[in-house]
């Protein structure tokens, strides 16, 4: 998740970090596109993010966060103020592996909102 040198980089989220964290997994690989049965890249791309952000909101959870908490978060990450006092190191760094993981699917023409939307909509699913 931090892997890259840009991983926690401010304000703004790094593609090539989120990049290197889904290449760590194997999410990005000829093997996962085939097992996908992902045509594109684009399409590897937001099966390998919608999972990743799944797999965030339960870690999330752990820290006591919500979903919403990471967005307000992504969104204090943006402005370049420091995060809250309650938010340890571990909760900073998921929050910025959140917004890489944001940045990658915008950099491949995919809708953050969308994502997010679905990435949510499984979490709920797999808590209930």
């Amino acid at each position: 998740m931090l892997a890259h040198p840009q991983a926690t980089r401010r304000p703004t989220p790094s593609v090539k970090a989120a990049r290197a964290a889904l290449r760590s997994l194997g999410a990005l690989s000829r093997e996962a596109r085939r097992r996908e049965g992902a045509a594109t890249a684009q399409e590897l791309v937001d099966i390998a993010v919608s999972d990743a952000l799944t797999d965030a909101f339960h870690l999330a959870r752990t820290y006591a966060l919500s979903p919403q908490d990471l967005e307000q978060l992504h969104l204090v990450r943006l402005s370049g103020r420091p995060f809250p006092d309650r938010i340890n190191d571990r909760a900073a760094a998921l929050v910025c592996y959140v917004g890489n993981l944001r940045r990658l699917a915008d950099a491949y023409g995919l809708s953050e909102d969308a994502l997010l939307h679905q990435a949510e909509e499984n979490y709920k699913h797999e808590i209930a």
